[in-house]
């Protein structure tokens, strides 16, 4: 399944995620410049290896912690980015949206932080970097299906030979994808992988825990989209 678009329209210009969209884009686009050793001397430099991570004498605190934040930004080739951009631009505006540039940006990246630190501890043995925002826009997932149960995603579905697109609430759509990516990285426990697919589940359920927060204790309530898509999560003194 692919997501096309969602029928949540915002009403603001999400200028963080187009900014994330940005960067994300940036760095890919240098590394297509790098080949062979210069390539694997990025990923080493600026990806977080999890045997080097752990082993405290390695990296200093800074150069630890900038890891942490630059393997967040970091594609292993066309599809990985591809798919994670698609994600992140479908699902990440309408948080954006509600809980506000600064709020998105910190959710962001503390969700980005947890699924590395989740691939650390799940792979800590592993001389293979992990790269990749996929942790981060998981946790934008997580708060998607809080905020935005009943909104509908327009969804490219192929069936061996046939296509077809269909509408898909919301709810339905991560509920799949969440069980997609908790069967599959039931395999890679103890493994290696650039993608780092327990990185996802943690990402996750940041998001979720984050948006669950966000949702008890900032005082949302459920209201109808003026459009007449589905249910949102909106602040009650109307931010």
């Amino acid at each position: 399944m692919i997501p096309i678009r969602s029928t949540i329209k915002t009403e603001i210009i999400p200028y963080v995620n187009y900014t994330l969209l940005a960067v994300n884009i940036a760095i890919f686009a240098y590394t297509l410049s790098l080949t062979g050793e210069s390539l694997e001397m990025f990923y080493q430099t600026h990806g977080i290896v999890p045997s080097k991570i752990t082993a405290l004498d390695t990296y200093g605190f800074f150069d630890r912690t900038a890891k942490y934040f630059s393997s967040m930004f970091i594609h292993e080739n066309w599809v990985h980015i591809a798919g994670n951009l698609i994600f992140l631009y479908i699902f990440g505006n309408g948080i954006e949206d509600l809980l506000g540039h600064t709020r998105y940006l910190l959710f962001y990246l503390v969700c980005g932080l947890a699924a590395v630190f989740i691939q650390v501890i799940l792979n800590s043995h592993s001389a293979i970097p992990a790269i990749g925002a996929s942790g981060a826009i998981s946790g934008v997932l997580g708060a998607y299906m809080l905020f935005f149960p009943r909104s509908k995603i327009l969804t490219l579905l192929i069936v061996l030979v046939f296509v077809h697109f269909v509408r898909i609430s919301a709810y339905l759509f991560i509920i799949f994808w969440f069980a997609v990516q908790f069967l599959t990285g039931i395999g890679y426990i103890g493994d290696a992988g650039t993608e780092g697919l327990w990185a996802h589940l943690g990402g996750f359920a940041c998001g979720a825990i984050a948006g669950s927060g966000f949702l008890y204790t900032r005082g949302y309530r459920s209201k109808k989209y003026k459009a007449g898509y589905g249910t949102g999560w909106y602040r009650k003194d109307g931010e």
